[in-house]
């Protein structure tokens, strides 16, 4: 067995980084990674703490911090820091391992690695065509000087890196390692039903939930989305009275949808990775998804396509796929064949390769 290696590494509760944390640190108890998971947001749900008490190589800190990204962050921050900060002097770890930009540059004794999920400028450029507004600058300085003094950069896609780079300029260290998750669900099992399903936050105008509203009744099949569904959001009544609304779903509950639907569509502007797209791909659903440069280079062949900006594309997608039995099965069955490239196992042997060239370098 190798010599234990030990990793300290953030992550917040309240989004897919965490599902992406949990998944990396059950995969590295293979290679004898003692995981000390430093937890921002939220405090763990019951879920969340049964699930990360399993792992026998994981040692939780918790905090309520609010996240850099949220509105009043900056007192947080700074408390943040200093509590991270102490955590690494009590466990002396060999890698830092940060999943948000929340570091003191240049205080750490040992190699670090920020993980790029995303960001509100790529964002912001992605749905709005432009940059984020002016109260957004100490956020977009935070990123920067998080990305430029790490160690190394790693990204969930070439394209959402060369997007990063495009605002924040060239990362000479950086890394590609894609996202993965284990479902194991054997093609084909599933009971599949008349059922179009789509996962996101209505108030987030990123996922894009409107243009679903908007086609729905032109639809021939239902269309379900799980997620936040607030009716009031950032900006007032959301109107999306032609869709049904799940609501937030635990995992296992979403697992069931996934299972039962046909079809699975993301009409989001902004999708650095997906995971949700991923565990549909595994749950044998046909994807249809906006034609982003970053879901294109994952899914490739493996998916069918639309402009997000143009509700007909998606709509006469989803009812071409309604009235065609045979292409249905064709592109489940090679979204399923594309998933099984992105394990848990394969981002944690990508993660312990980059881990021990980063040791050799120190």
């Amino acid at each position: 067995m190798e010599d234990k290696l030990k990793i300290v590494m953030t992550a917040d509760t309240v989004g897919g980084v965490w599902t992406y944390a949990l998944d990396l640190c059950k995969a590295l108890m293979s290679y004898n990674v003692e995981v000390h998971l430093v937890t921002m947001g939220a405090l763990l749900n019951e879920k969340q703490s049964i699930d990360v008490n399993k792992l026998s190589n994981t040692h939780v800190y918790q905090s309520n911090y609010k996240l850099e990204w949220t509105q009043g962050a900056s007192s947080d921050m700074g408390l943040a820091k200093k509590w991270i900060a102490s955590i690494c002097l009590e466990v002396d770890p060999d890698i830092i391992h940060f999943n948000n930009y929340n570091q003191s540059p240049g205080s750490w004794k040992c190699p670090v690695i920020t993980v790029y999920h995303s960001c509100e400028q790529t964002c912001w450029r992605a749905v709005k065509g432009s940059h984020a507004s002016s109260e957004w600058n100490e956020h977009s300085q935070t990123v920067k000087e998080a990305l430029i003094t790490s160690d190394i950069v790693v990204a969930p896609t070439k394209s959402i890196l060369k997007e990063a780079e495009a605002i924040y300029g060239k990362l000479p260290n950086s890394e590609v390692i894609y996202n993965g998750r284990n479902i194991n669900r054997p093609f084909g099992e599933q009971q599949k039903e008349p059922i179009i399903l789509s996962a996101g936050r209505v108030w987030d105008e990123a996922k894009n939930i409107q243009l679903l509203s908007s086609i729905a009744r032109e639809v021939e099949w239902p269309i379900w989305v799980a997620g936040n569904n607030s009716k009031t959001s950032r900006t007032g009544s959301t109107g999306l009275d032609t869709i049904n609304f799940l609501d937030l779903l635990s995992p296992d509950v979403l697992q069931q949808w996934m299972d039962q639907s046909a079809i699975f569509i993301m009409p989001a502007k902004y999708e650095p990775f997906g995971l949700a797209i991923l565990e549909a791909a595994q749950s044998s659903c046909v994807l249809v998804l906006s034609n982003l440069d970053t879901l294109k280079e994952i899914w490739g062949d493996a998916a069918l396509y639309f402009d997000p900006f143009k509700e007909e594309q998606a709509k006469d997608l989803l009812n071409e796929l309604a009235n065609n039995d045979e292409l249905r099965h064709e592109m489940a069955k090679r979204a399923y064949k594309r998933a099984s490239e992105f394990t848990a196992e394969s981002m944690a042997y990508n993660y312990m390769r980059l881990y021990k060239k980063l040791l050799v370098v120190a």
